[in-house]
């Protein structure tokens, strides 16, 4: 069975303030390109529960956005695609909420990265050459408090490109 790796957040924020926008990237898939959804089931994440803290205020005045880390263990199951080239790319998909930045850092196995809600950023290019793929990230999500009102839930996932 597979299963999208959740987080939840956590934030008790009253202010109404308004932030800038983030950055937008999107990694759109190409076309003839099989997609295929990863099953991530061995994915835990290691503090799921997430109390958000604000950003620290720049020269401008006082930071709208709030943060949490955490660290994941990803596991991948790849033991269909063993033998084949693809990219491997993590999701996010946007939520009635607010829209969330997610960055991370890797322990080698995936590409480091960042994504907004409703976009998928690159994570693996290359042979599938093992029928699971294993790695830490060290994730780091920010949210506009002004949009933030309550407890949110996070569906991170992974999908596969195969070549025709």
């Amino acid at each position: 069975m597979m299963r999208l790796f959740a987080l939840a957040l956590a934030c008790c924020l009253s202010a109404a303030l308004t932030a800038p926008a983030l950055a937008q990237t999107v990694a759109a898939p190409d076309p003839g390109v099989r997609t295929f959804r990863v099953d991530d089931s061995g994915t835990v994440v290691l503090d799921p529960f997430l109390e958000m803290q604000w950003q620290p205020s720049g020269p401008a005045g006082a930071s709208n956005i709030v943060s949490a880390s955490t660290r994941v263990s990803v596991q991948l199951n790849l033991a269909t695609w063993v033998g084949q080239v693809g990219r491997i790319y993590m999701t996010l998909p946007r939520s009635s909420g607010p829209t969330v930045r997610a960055s991370w850092r890797t322990g080698g196995g995936l590409l480091a990265g960042s994504l907004i809600s409703g976009e998928r950023a690159l994570v693996y290019s290359g042979p599938i050459g093992s029928p699971i793929l294993r790695d830490i990230i060290d994730l780091r999500l920010e949210v506009d408090s002004a949009r933030l009102a309550g407890p949110e839930s996070l569906s991170f996932g992974f999908e596969i490109e195969l070549a025709p």
